[in-house]
This record gives C-alpha cells, structure tokens and sequence, in this order.
C-alpha cells in the first residue's frame, strides 16, 4: 500500500502541484522597499568608516520598522545601509546611528557570535529572487564575521526541541532547521566606534555567492538591526510579530545588478600531527597521529558547487555536550563536523530529532560515538533551473573487526513554488564496502514531502517515507501531516506521524517506532501595555503515541503552560506536566534500577526564570517536581554565566536529579563549564570541562585557534578523560585515566 501512496505522492508532486497558483502570496502583497545597487569603479577603503564620497552618493536603506517592543513604529535610531558592487564584489556600507554610543551594548568578539544580547546589524540576500534561498551576513560594533544560509523558504519543518520536563539533562540542539548557522562563507567586514553610533563596511565576493547571472538583476533583500539598549529589533523590509527575518518572502528588493557567472577553485589542504593514548585496554594504546587531506570546492556554475573531501578530518571540533537518558529511547547528539553542516538544511528530510531520513552523523561516527575514519566524499548542490539538487557519496574505513567499511549515498530534489511551498524526493542507500559480494548487507531509504504555504499564516508539511532492509518486511513506513498557524496572537498546530515497526533508516535517526502519533498545540499571546513585561504567552499542548496493530495507548503527554517574556529580555513562567507509560516489559533505567512492567500515571509542575542575557552576569533555568513512574523525581537545572568583556567569558551548568522508585533511589548529576578567550574576532583559546555522574567520568575539551578565514588557520586541541568516583582526589585512590589526545593542525585556503 506504501509502495501506491508514494508513487500517488510523487506524481501529484511533479505533475499537478507546479500548475497550482496560490492565492495570496507573499510576493504578491505590496512590498514597496527596493533600494538601487550601485556600480562603482574604485572600491572604498576598507576601514569601517562610511565617509567616502562614493558611499554618499547612493541612495541609502533607513526609515527601519520595529517588530518590538513597539510592532510598527519607526525604529527610535536611525540606521543607513548603502550597497555597491564592481565585477569582483558585492560593497556595503552601513551606519547604526546612537545618540548614545557609551552605551552600545557588545557582548562578544567571536565569529558566528551575533545573538540578540548585543548591538547588531544582518543582511539578508535573497540572492535567486526565489523567497526561498538566502544568504545571512551580520557584523556588530567590533567586526566580527557572522553568516548562514537559509533555505525551505525559512520555515522550520517541525521543532526540534520541547517543552521542559523533570529529568531532562543536557540536551542539545539540533535536528531540522531553515537557518544553517554553521555555514561559513569567506568575505570581510570591518567596523568602528564612533561619535555618531557603530559604522561598518563589508565586502562580499560574488564567488562566495549562488545567483543567476545577467543585466540589471534583482535580488530579494531584508536587513535587520538589534539595538540591545532598547531590547529592540527593526527591519528595512517590515516583518511582523508573526514572523521571524529568515522569512524570505517578506524581503525588500535590490536591483540593479550586472552579474557575471563566476567560477572559482577552492583548496584547502591540511596537515596534522599528536598522539594519543588509550587506557582501556588491558595493555594500553599509545598512538602517534600524523595525517594530511583535501577539501575543495569547484564552482561548475553560479548556482552549482562541487564539494570534495580526501581523508575527512575534524580534529578541530569541540566535543559533544553529555547528557543523562533517563527514558527508554535513543539520545539525539547534534551534528557539529563543518563539511556536513554546510547545505546540510537541504538534506534534510522528516521530523526534527524524531523521524530523520538522512542523519549526517551515521557517517564517520560509531554507535558508541567513537569516531571512524573517512576516506573521501563528494557532494553536488544547488540550483538547475527551477530545481534544487543535491548529491552526497561518502566512503568510510574499516576500523578493525569492529566497524566495517561502508558507502553513503544520498540524492535530494525538491521544486520550489510560490508562498513557500515545495515538493521534493529523497533517497538514502547504506552499502557495506568491506563486502561488496554480500548482496544482504545495504539499508535504503526512499522518500516524498510536499510543504504548502497557506496564506499569510500557515503551512502544510507532509512526508511518506519507506525503508528497505534485509530481513525485516512490512511495516516499513513512516509518514507525516502536520498544519502549522501563527499569526502573533494565536498559534495552534495539527498533526499526525506513524512509523512502522520495521521502519529502519540506518543512515538516519528514529527514535522509537511501532506508533501512530495525534499531536495539537495551542498558544495565545498577550502584549501588554508594560514597561516590565513584553508578552504573556499561556499554551497547552497534548502527544499520545498509541501501538500499531493494538492500538493500545504506549505514551501521552500533556504540557500546560504560563510564560512570559520581559522588556529587558529575560523571562518567566511555570508549567504542569501529565505524562502517562505503558511498560510491555521491565525498563531498566539504570544498571539494577529496573521498572517494572505495567501502567504509570504521573504528573510534576516546573517554575523557569530567565535573566537579562545582556547583562555582565546572567542567569537561568528551572526546577521541577512530580511522579516519576512509581515513584517522584525533584530536578534542578541551572545555567549563567559571566562577562568581563566582549572577549572573556565564562559560563556553567549543572543538571541534578533525584530519583526514589521503590526498588530503590539515586541521583544524577551533569556539570558544564566553559572559557572563553577569543583574542581577536578570528582567533580564541576554548575549554570545555564536563562531569557525568551516570558514566562516572570527567572530561576536558582544550582547543585553540588561530583562524586566516572563516574555517582555516593553525589548531592545537587537547582532549583527556577519567573514569572517577571522585574527581577531587590527587593521589587518584578512585580515579583513573581513560584516554588523553594532542593534535596540531594546520590547513590553508587556496583560492582560484
């Protein structure tokens, strides 16, 4: 029956779907901000200083519109944005206005840093006038490199985190997103302090850039200002409360534009050497690590690239955060490794952190977390005519008699359509290279969605999904409706997932399957009138997971909530929680804490508070107490940190729970602390110092980098870890060393 809704689905997908004309598109509302882009012959001097007599002969963005606090007014600082271009580059000159520039807010000197705790500026470049792709590049007062891609026309299928509950630790974000923050493009900024408020000047290359070519082109373009002081946020192109800036079709529109195809070579070759040591073994390991490599990426065409990897290696990575499972299904650790982050919002297929198609970190990574070494890969993506493409192949080593070797391939294809809509196809095939002749060792998995916009406010999202897995036939599925309404005011969501019992996408991530799931949500917003507090925003929301075949009730949760967000940008609010288990069998939660089988019922209530992140010390989180099972649970969850200035930092978190179940009680404990030094906006010396309670152990993370471009430069990471009973014991009595690593590295970007 899978095998028909499929080919029902793509066929309505290719066919029908292009020929439909939404009414009451985005593009087609009036938009009347257009600003003109400039061709100029000699390039402004790239000092943060907008006073060239070029950048005052442009006609500039202003008259910027707040969406808070005070939705639709204009912004209480002027800001001007002026852009240029030449053959090579794309020219913007920027001046923030503040009658108060002693009291500009920065919060940090770090790239990819921009959050709304400090004064910033974005831009965003819609660059295929498609209300679906775009570029993000953002600066603040000191100039650092901020930028991203957006993609599914900024809308994010599905959420990838929850509501808070008791038991909770560590978690991390991750899965489906619209706004890929960890793609690094390579251009320049400067900015500068001065007596009229922050100024800034970038320069973009179009080789960083995707676009079609031509004479007098036009782009979609949005930029965004966050003037801390005020906790306020504005945009040129007005956006709503409703709406958030990676919204592409509500940009503005930049023309005049003369593009040329360009095509460019990138190389970056890297070379790394260190040692390391392993202890776990009865006979320990000690290893001397020399390697080298080549990433590159080819321009075929303005809108195609080419991406290639020989001898993948991210030594440079920070570590995963840990985390404490105190339920029966699988952890999520996000993807941290740079070649797999970039585009990766286009590959992505399903459900956020509960039904991924593809999950990138199958590749390169054991089930244990152990890393596994990478031959190679190749990627293709962009744009062909009205189609996305993308194609990923990947090749990993066999690691002993442990890991075998396998091939990753993935091939995705979407069409955009008016109103953010798009359909698209997705296959996924894991092959075992280590054993070519075995016809029974793959894993495939193919796939269909269609996201329709629906007037301003709502959006459709739909997938069907089937794997093929030897040995395990029928029930192979999984598929999805989900209805998606949020105008400010009133937000609800709709929607429907099932997954088969034999649904297995090894090259994906699934939580748990065997369920048929019904899930709504409601929220209403209040703005009051306030100097102390921005909005109340009480919700509810309710998931229940009911068998397939049985229809037995496996899982329901209800979440009730009160929450408020404050004009200073903290925040409060206290929830209640109703969780009901259905255990067929004993659920051993730890090793000789078992729950019995059988039906729980169980509620708990959390308070959260949040302070001003803005400030030099800031603070947050929640604590909760209920049931748990048959038994109760009281958790602590706390986070803050401290700045002495925008480039020293420190911040913590503890994660605590205690457990009584009347086979017995114990309690778990995460303990986080990170430092942060960045010397320069492109240079920083990281630590990252954990405790695990659970796993009894105790792990550092030491990296330093020296950056020439976004992602190249000169790495030193060292990386211990011990087992402990008790991490404060100098002659190691209950302590012992489970493995310590140095590497050096150091790769350089040749661009051609």
């Amino acid at each position: 029956m899978l095998h028909s809704i499929l080919l029902i689905l793509i066929s309505f997908s290719f066919s029908v779907v292009p020929k439909i004309y939404f009414a009451e598109t985005q593009n087609e509302k009036t938009n009347d901000r257009k600003l003109q882009a400039y061709r100029i012959d000699q390039p402004p001097q790239l000092d943060g200083l907008v006073e060239e007599p070029i950048w005052l002969s442009m006609e500039s963005a202003t008259a910027f519109v707040q969406r808070n606090p005070d939705e639709g007014e204009l912004s209480k600082e002027k800001t001007e944005v002026r852009i240029g271009f030449d053959e090579k580059n794309l020219y913007v000159g920027i001046i923030c206005f503040d009658s108060q520039p002693e009291n500009i807010v920065i919060n940090r000197n770090q790239r990819d840093g921009l959050k709304y705790d400090s004064d910033f500026i974005m831009l965003l470049l819609d660059t295929f006038h498609d209300g679906q792709n775009a570029f993000i590049f953002g600066t603040n007062p000191t100039g650092i490199e901020h930028d991203a891609q957006i993609s599914k026309a900024g809308q994010s299928r599905g959420s990838g985190g929850g509501p808070a509950r008791a038991g909770g630790g560590g978690t991390q974000r991750g899965g489906s997103s619209a706004e890929n923050l960890n793609w690094d493009g390579v251009w320049q900024v400067r900015s500068q302090i001065t007596k009229r408020g922050w100024e800034s000047e970038m320069i973009i290359p179009f080789r960083t850039l995707r676009f079609k070519p031509g004479q007098n082109q036009s782009w979609g373009l949005n930029i965004a200002r966050n003037l801390r002081r005020r906790n306020e946020i504005s945009y040129w192109s007005p956006i709503s409360r409703a709406f958030r800036f990676r919204q592409v079709d509500l940009a503005g529109t930049l023309y005049g534009l003369d593009l040329k195809n360009h095509r460019s070579l990138k190389l970056l070759p890297y070379v790394l050497g260190g040692f390391s040591q392993d202890y776990t073994p009865l006979n320990y390991e000690s290893t001397i690590e020399k390697n080298i490599g080549l990433d590159l990426k080819y321009s075929l065409t303005s809108s195609l690239t080419l991406d290639g990897t020989i001898n993948t290696d991210f030594a440079q990575v920070e570590v995963d955060d840990e985390q404490v499972n105190l339920t029966r299904f699988d952890l999520f650790f996000p993807e941290k490794r740079s070649f797999f982050l970039e585009n990766s919002g286009f590959f992505e297929f399903g459900s956020a952190r509960e039904v991924e198609v593809f999950f990138s970190r199958r590749i390169g990574i054991d089930e244990n977390q152990e890393p596994v070494p990478i031959n190679g890969g190749a990627r293709l993506s962009g744009k062909i005519g009205s189609y996305q493409v993308g194609l990923l192949n990947m090749q990993t080593r066999q690691v002993s008699d442990v890991v075998l070797a396998n091939n990753f391939s993935v091939a995705r294809i979407s069409r955009e359509l008016p109103n953010r809509s798009s359909i698209g196809l997705i296959g996924v095939n894991r092959q075992s290279s280590s054993n070519f002749l075995s016809s029974s060792d793959y894993n495939r998995t193919y796939g269909a969605d269609v996201n329709l916009g629906l007037g301003e406010f709502a959006n459709l999202f739909n997938y069907v999904a089937k794997t093929k897995t030897p040995g395990l036939q029928n029930e192979d599925h999984a598929y999805s409706s989900r209805l998606d309404y949020d105008d400010s005011t009133h937000e609800f969501i709709l929607a429907y997932m099932e997954v088969g019992r034999n649904f297995n996408p090894e090259a994906g991530f699934v939580r748990r399957t065997n369920f048929r799931k019904p899930e709504y949500f409601y929220r209403y917003t209040f703005y009051p009138d306030s100097k102390i507090i921005r909005d109340f925003a009480p919700h509810f929301s309710r998931k229940t997971w009911y068998q397939l075949r049985t229809n037995n009730k496996e899982s329901d949760f209800q979440h009730y909530h009160i929450d408020s967000h404050w004009q200073n940008g903290g925040r409060s609010g206290i929830a209640f929680n109703h969780s009901f288990e259905r255990l067929d069998q004993p659920f051993e939660i730890l090793p000789g804490t078992t729950v019995p089988s059988g039906q729980y019922s169980f509620n708990e209530i959390i308070a959260n508070v949040q302070t001003d992140r803005s400030a030099r010390i800031f603070a947050g989180g929640n604590v909760a107490a209920g049931g748990f099972y048959n038994g109760n649970i009281r958790s602590l969850n706390l986070h803050g940190g401290y700045r002495q200035n925008q480039n020293l930092s420190w911040t913590s978190s503890y994660v605590h729970n205690s457990i009584k179940l009347p086979v017995g009680k114990f309690n778990t404990d995460l303990i986080g602390l990170r430092f942060n030094w960045s010397f320069t906006s492109k240079s920083f010396f990281q630590t990252l110092s954990q405790y695990n309670s659970l796993s009894k152990s105790f792990g550092h993370n030491v990296r330093l980098g020296l950056m020439s471009t976004s992602s190249t430069g000169f790495f030193v990471v060292f990386n211990t870890r011990h087992m402990t009973s008790s991490f404060v014991d100098p002659h190691q009595v209950s302590r012992h060393t489970l493995g310590r690593a140095l590497f050096i590295k150091f790769n350089y970007l040749l661009d051609y």
